[in-house]
């Protein structure tokens, strides 16, 4: 049997890559910020093991605030310096007014990958129902690193790196590295 050509790419791949995880949270931002200990960061917790499960590296967390310029700071810094392959933020996607992630980093896009959203809110539905549209969820290009911009819950987390970012990252990662 042929092999299809997304397999191929799969395969082609690098296949050990670095992971940054970023939790956007004003009020864990300010817990850290006044020496506090904030509540479990679940969706973090979730993030990291199944990045480790399937053989990556996390090789940096970070907690910024729905904050416009510590987005950029924390995302660009470690996208430009090519400390990560794949940065996974967590938080500020939705339709309130601190709401500030995608906004953000849509402009610091070279590409955006818009079928990486419609994807995770066609599967969002499928668990949470219609209120699935309500998040933002957004990927794209930065230098060579590929963002993804997911809500803040623990079950985003799960649903997106389980279905679409783990069977896809040494794919686009490659991708993205191709001239």
């Amino acid at each position: 049997m042929r092999e299809k050509p997304a397999e191929l790419h799969r395969r082609a791949g690098p296949g050990h890559l670095r992971f940054a995880l970023i939790t956007v949270s004003t009020s864990r931002a300010k817990a850290l910020a006044e020496g506090r200990e904030p509540p479990r960061d679940e969706s973090y917790a979730v993030a990291r093991s199944l990045v480790e499960q399937a053989g990556h590296s996390v090789v940096a967390y970070k907690v910024v605030s729905d904050d416009p310029v510590e987005i950029v700071e924390a995302v660009a810094g470690l996208a430009l310096s090519g400390a990560a392959d794949i940065i996974v933020t967590m938080g500020g996607t939705g339709p309130t007014k601190s709401d500030v992630t995608v906004e953000t980093l849509r402009p610091l896009f070279s590409k955006e990958l818009e079928g990486f959203g419609c994807l995770f809110r066609h599967l969002s539905y499928e668990e949470v129902g219609s209120a699935a549209f309500l998040s933002n969820a957004t990927a794209g290009v930065i230098g060579e690193a590929v963002v993804f911009a997911l809500p803040g819950s623990p079950g985003a987390a799960r649903l997106a790196l389980e279905k679409l970012i783990l069977p896809e990252a040494g794919h686009v990662v490659g991708l993205v590295r191709r001239e």
